[in-house]
């Protein structure tokens, strides 16, 4: 198989597999059983998805998508790091600039998300003044997250809504991007893997944890994948072909699977899977026509905006499909949780896209003044 440079519809397409994904996988992992290995490394977990999967072949897409559907965050850490990368070759690179656009960018969507969090959560549980009453409750969890550092404090990650850590941990990968890029252009490639090698062997050593803070909660054990999508935009840029041999894949078949079943070579899962992720793109994404192609397309456009209120939007359905433990019932709960997060996610893009002017007029303003 040859890497090909990916065009926006594929990428798009990618961003929209990945969040759906995510989002099932948020739905289905609040089951009792089983859980993820995505933060830490334990055989019962997998010991527990191949019982259910023997016992309970009706409930394949609940257990599959609650053990495997979080890889889909391994997806939009590879395209972040390919697209800033392909997008810093055609502009120059400012440091603090390129983090204020960052901000920028995702800031507005986030605050709107946490209010309508606010409103939604506050009015269903605490009446008229809720919102209010929320706010009190969980204005620290939240300041933790607009700073950035939750991720950096013990049992504060996964404060107040789950799938919010990835807010810290993608500004992490933002901060640190410019240097990639300069370690790429002094040492080429042996740089990247260098770095990712040092990564992989400093969190098996620490076991995943220093003082509390768990390495998964941050860039460390990710960059691999960071340095796969820097590397591979950066072999678009200068036009060279890659043939990815047979014995490759195979290899990464192999560690992808006893990478859920050995702690050594789980901290390999994530390279792994995203290597198997993209092969399998290769062949499918072409495939993928009509409105089926329409659809994925329009999901990873409003990929961030689905992140951003999925995590919030499970209940009660979630509660309900947990209650009726049926698989058909979970399924259908599952699909209309899916359906409300669609029409949050549009709703907080009109909403930000009524505030993003203003704001773009206040930056304007405020960089002249400077």
């Amino acid at each position: 198989m040859k890497w090909h440079t990916l065009s926006s519809n594929e990428t798009l397409i990618m961003k929209g597999i990945a969040i759906l994904m995510i989002a099932v996988h948020n739905f289905m992992h609040l089951f009792p059983f089983p859980k993820e290995n995505e933060f830490d490394f334990s055989f019962e977990r997998t010991s527990s998805m191949l019982h259910l999967l023997w016992t309970e072949p009706e409930n394949s897409i609940r257990v599959l998508f609650s053990f495997f559907g979080h890889f889909g965050v391994e997806v939009f850490i590879f395209l972040s790091a390919y697209g800033l990368t392909k997008k810093s070759s055609k502009h120059t690179l400012t440091y603090w600039s390129f983090i204020s656009d960052r901000i920028a960018k995702l800031f507005p969507a986030f605050i709107i998300a946490i209010l309508i969090w606010l409103a939604l959560e506050g009015f269903y549980s605490h009446g008229i003044l809720g919102p209010f009453k929320m706010l009190s409750m969980h204005y620290q969890e939240i300041l933790l997250k607009l700073t950035l550092v939750s991720n950096f404090i013990p049992d504060m990650a996964l404060e107040s809504i789950g799938p919010w850590w990835f807010i810290p941990f993608i500004f992490q990968f933002y901060f640190a991007f410019p240097f990639l890029l300069k370690l790429y252009d002094r040492w080429q490639t042996m740089g990247l893997v260098t770095l990712s090698v040092f990564c992989l062997v400093f969190s098996a050593t620490v076991d995943g944890s220093i003082s509390g803070v768990n390495l998964y909660y941050t860039i460390v054990p990710y960059m691999p994948v960071f340095a796969l999508g820097i590397y591979l935009a950066k072999q678009d840029i200068s036009i060279k072909a890659i043939e990815i041999p047979g014995s490759l894949l195979l290899l990464t078949v192999l560690i992808f699977i006893l990478g859920n079943v050995n702690p050594y070579l789980w901290v390999l899962s994530n390279i792994s899977f995203i290597i198997l992720f993209l092969v399998t793109m290769n062949t499918v994404i072409p495939k993928i026509q009509g409105n089926l192609q329409n659809i994925l397309i329009f999901t990873g456009e409003i990929s961030m905006a689905l992140f951003l209120v999925n995590g919030f939007l499970r209940f009660p359905m979630l509660r309900w499909a947990v209650e009726k433990d049926n698989w058909l019932i979970t399924i259908a709960l599952c699909l209309v949780f899916l359906a409300i997060s669609y029409i949050v996610a549009i709703i907080l893009i009109r909403l930000e896209r009524l505030l993003t002017p203003k704001l773009k007029a206040y930056r304007y303003k405020y960089k002249r003044a400077a």
